[in-house]
């Protein structure tokens, strides 16, 4: 038994603002159209937004798709806005605007590189004709080591005498291209500089609550270095938990990257659903305080996702675990896919330019692919031993999320990793444990014999997992690579992918056999779903009124692709193998012989529920939409003292059983 399914633009009403919104972002991106042609479109979309319906009554039905139209043209203008909005390049004060000395300040505390210490500055004024004036933009400067480490912190005020430049591409084929992934981080200039081109000034522009991110995350790397032996463990224990990636062993991140699973050394949904779940625990005893609770369930989210840098994949499930926070708050949980479109529509109205940003592609691909697959993959192989079950869950969610990744993962890496469904069997719980281990491990700190304990347990359990993946690494064929698509090829097997579904579910409708009992009011609504073709029982007002028709049981046959049929099985009948007995009039005729897997009760029967249902085994009762509620109770009382199962569609919704 299941619940009626909805058409996807129905069941995620999210898709039908995401997909315009994100149009318009490409389109602009692409085709750029004026300021003057966007305030025009937007003008027009309002015009059939809120002109339609206060048309009369008559022709609101007539041209009511022209106020959709106004919606999706509105979306698409936003979104082709949202785009200029963020695009620092034609701010009027943009730093590549001139030339000169610049004031900055910088964004993140500097990173230390092999020959120079590297710093992302934001600019707030550039020299030019004569004077300082205000200026927008950020860039990055690249100190060369010259004795002492500067005495530069995040915030600091700095003073570049030196002109920046332009971020260039190498203009090499098939090269990566930085220029525009530095844009879309805002970033647009370089300079290279030696002690003297830069002069630290007093006074300092940064965040006191980013400061003290910082500063979290500094403490927290100390607390590893000191606690966790070994070089490469500790490289590996800063990357799972903070996404501190400075000290990573580069051979090490290609073995994960090669056996497909770098996911857990770049934080993602999965560490943000382990702090979540933390979180809830901690929590518990403020059941009662809910908006309490909330707040700090949600404030903790969202520090931690701070203190991890906030890449793509961390703030689409800080904006999905704070919307399921929110729904369990306020007794309205929604959809899952649903949230996952939502949270997309709201970081690219942040950001526009995350649509092209890896992590944010392979995240919502990821998750989207568990939400759709999991469930047809795991159903394919039904296990009985409990421990066979459990590995093949983990498998099926290694399986799904790959559904929708894989193009984009060939795409941008030209290769696929063979193996990853072993090195995910071992990595993705262990993973989950160490990330407990290493919260567990930054709180012992305060007990240096407990920390080093813990500490070289951890220790242990990587080594184990980083031979794992090593020796999967090592194994001939784990890696198909030298694999090289273009877009519309990626396209392509998109679209194949979307055909092959498309394909299976008319194989699904063909092989169906399905029994859906309405909720249509006061009428008794009846299909028998057998392959392509349903035969209906029930009232002849459900068959003759139109609308009743359009509202209630053709979405079922559009989604289920079906076409009706003729005949009349009489009230008792066989249907998939199961006894069915509709009991709709006084007399209890065409009863079956032996025991009844589905009755349903339809209008109401002059005869005594607890007589009918003492007479014969009945396995599951259903009370279709005609039947009154005071003769609902008393079957219900009847098939309780019984201890028989009942749906009341009136309260239940549709009674759905797959057969």
């Amino acid at each position: 038994m299941r619940n009626l399914t909805l058409p996807a633009w129905k069941r995620w009403p999210a898709l039908r603002l995401l997909l315009p919104f994100a149009t318009g972002i490409l389109c602009q991106w692409y085709l750029p159209a004026p300021g003057w042609t966007l305030c025009l479109l937007l003008a027009l979309a309002a015009l059939l937004l809120f002109g339609v319906p206060r048309l009369s009554l008559q022709n609101v039905y007539r041209y009511g798709a022209l106020s959709g139209l106004g919606q999706q043209l509105l979306l698409f203008g936003f979104g082709a806005l949202a785009l200029d909005g963020h695009d620092v390049r034609k701010h009027p004060q943009w730093i590549g605007c001139g030339s000169g000395p610049v004031v900055a300040y910088l964004a993140a505390p500097p990173e230390e590189k092999p020959g120079s210490w590297k710093a992302e500055v934001t600019v707030t004024q550039r020299y030019t004709d004569g004077r300082w004036q205000a200026a927008t933009g950020k860039a990055l400067l690249y100190l060369r080591k010259e004795g002492q480490p500067p005495a530069l912190s995040y915030g600091s005020r700095v003073l570049v005498r030196k002109a920046l430049e332009p971020i260039r591409n190498s203009g090499n084929p098939g090269a990566f291209d930085y220029a525009r992934y530095t844009l879309f981080q805002g970033i647009t200039h370089q300079l290279f500089l030696s002690g003297d081109d830069l002069t630290v000034l007093k006074g300092n522009e940064g965040s006191a609550l980013q400061g003290a991110l910082f500063a979290a995350k500094a403490r927290i790397v100390e607390i590893l270095k000191r606690y966790v032996p070994g070089t490469r463990e500790q490289g590996l224990a800063e990357a799972l938990l903070i996404g501190y990636k400075a000290d990573l062993d580069p051979e090490l991140v290609q073995a994960y990257t090669n056996t497909g699973v770098v996911h857990i050394i770049a934080i993602s949904g999965m560490h943000l659903a382990l702090v979540y779940a933390l979180l809830l625990g901690l929590t518990t005893p403020l059941r009662k305080s809910k908006w309490l609770r909330f707040t700090l369930v949600v404030a903790g989210l969202w520090l931690f996702s701070g203190l991890v840098g906030g890449g793509a994949s961390v703030l689409r499930s800080a904006v999905m675990f704070t919307l399921l926070a929110l729904g369990q708050l306020i007794g309205r949980e929604g959809a899952s896919m649903n949230s996952l479109l939502l949270a997309a529509l709201l970081l690219l109205a942040l950001n526009p330019f995350l649509l092209w940003d890896l992590g944010f592609q392979l995240s919502f691909t990821a998750v989207g692919g568990i939400l759709l697959f999991y469930g047809p993959i795991y159903r394919a192989l039904p296990l009985r031993n409990k421990a066979l079950d459990t590995l093949w869950k983990l498998c099926a969610v290694s399986l799904a999320a790959q559904v929708l990744t894989t193009p984009l993962s060939l795409f941008h890496f030209h290769q696929f990793p063979i193996l990853f469904l072993l090195a995910n069997l071992l990595a993705v719980p262990l993973s989950g444990l160490l990330v407990y281990a290493l919260l567990a491990l930054c709180a012992a700190s305060v007990w240096p014999a407990l920390a080093a304990g813990i500490g070289t347990i951890v220790a242990a359990a990587m080594r184990l997992l980083n031979s794992w993946i090593d020796h999967l690494n090592g194994t001939p064929g784990a890696v198909w690579d030298g694999i090289s698509l273009s877009l519309p090829q990626v396209l392509l097997l998109y679209g194949l992918l979307v055909l092959a579904i498309r394909s299976a579910s008319f194989i699904e409708a063909q092989q169906q056999r399905r029994l859906i009992v309405y909720k249509m009011g006061r009428h008794s609504a009846l299909d028998l779903f057998e392959g392509r073709q349903h035969l209906f029982i029930g009232d002849a007002a459900a068959v003759r009124d139109p609308k009743l028709y359009r509202f209630h049981r053709q979405p079922a046959h559009v989604l289920y692709r079906s076409e009706a049929a003729a005949g009349d099985p009489g009230p008792a009948f066989t249907f998939g193998g199961k006894k069915i007995w509709r009991l709709n009039g006084a007399e209890a005729a065409g009863v079956p012989a032996g025991a009844v897997d589905l009755m349903i009760v339809a209008h109401s029967p002059r005869l005594v529920p607890s007589d009918v249902l003492s007479a014969r085994t009945v396995r599951q009762l259903v009370l279709d939409g005609s039947v009154p509620r005071y003769k609902a109770a008393l079957w219900k009382e009847a098939a309780a003292a019984r201890r028989i199962a009942v749906h009341d569609v009136n309260e239940q919704g549709a009674f759905v059983m797959d057969l």
